[in-house]
């Protein structure tokens, strides 16, 4: 399939792009994508939040209690919906942003990714609806799956959106060193969850990780490298690693947990040496 300019793209050209996407995900994966069970709402900076309410209403009337009146809500190129039990699914994209075919057809598969995710991850449950929505635990525990879940969800459907996409390369991790630096240093810049999935997503797809069946092969050839040669990222790495391989999306409470034990110690390790840097320069 051709697909046009982003800048020359309607609506439709949108859901043919959509469900060209989904045609790839169906025939990988083994789902049933279509127009019976998915649907696409575009929108732009100026119409987001009208957009949105009527999305909502039509097909996802729980989601209308998000806070989508804050700044900052509408900070992403595309959402996942998913609907309650046999109802549709959908996705929300932006379209005032200029991109290259190859960019939107990625942004589609990550985020049916999410919703693939969010349908089979705990055995058609919800996992963010029954722990990060709930505060029956102690609140520090709520924040830890809530950190853990927020690191994984976007690793996993990364993961998917790369092994579905043709257009990315698997390269060495020694030519991504200032990728990971960069992504390293979003800690420090309140995106540091994403920042650690996208870390966990370059290793993982990365030459030494895509050649490797087991930590055991892998471990001497991620520890050679940035950031993985600190314990805390060696650990992180390894617990997604052997939990990719042996369970795919599969989870369950205690793997999240400790996802969100070990992002929160980095987060916190990030911070003092930033703190101690610039007490030094001062």
């Amino acid at each position: 399939m051709r697909m046009k300019d982003s800048n020359k793209m309607n609506n439709n050209d949108y859901k043919e792009a959509l469900f060209y996407a989904a045609s790839i995900f169906n025939e990988r994966m083994g789902t049933e994508f279509g127009v019976d069970n998915l649907v696409l709402r575009c929108f732009q900076t100026e119409n987001q939040q009208e957009v949105f309410e009527q999305f909502c209403k039509q097909y996802f009337p729980d989601r209308l209690t998000d806070q989508y009146k804050e700044d900052g809500y509408f900070d992403f190129h595309a959402s996942a919906f998913v609907g309650k039990e046999d109802g549709v699914d959908g996705i929300l994209l932006r379209t005032d942003i200029a991109r290259h075919p190859a960019e939107l057809k990625h942004i589609l598969l990550h985020e049916l990714a999410h919703i693939f995710c969010t349908r089979n991850e705990l055995g058609g449950d919800n996992f963010y609806e029954r722990y990060c929505m709930d505060d029956t635990i102690s609140r520090e525990e709520d924040g830890t799956i809530n950190a853990g879940y927020a690191v994984w969800r976007e690793l996993a459907a990364e993961l998917i959106a790369f092994e579905l996409d043709d257009n990315c390369d698997v390269v060495p991790l020694r030519r991504k060193k200032d990728l990971l630096s960069y992504y390293e240093g979003e800690l420090l810049t309140g995106n540091g969850k994403m920042g650690v999935s996208m870390i966990l997503c370059e290793a993982m797809t990365s030459a030494e990780g895509e050649a490797s069946m087991t930590w055991d092969a892998a471990k001497s050839k991620f520890t050679r490298f940035k950031p993985f040669d600190d314990p805390l990222y060696k650990d992180l790495l390894e617990l997604v690693f052997t939990h990719v391989r042996e369970y795919f999306i599969v989870i369950d409470r205690d793997f999240i947990y400790e996802i969100g034990v070990l992002y929160l110690s980095i987060a916190a390790q990030a911070m003092i040496a930033s703190l101690k840097n610039r007490f030094q320069e001062e």
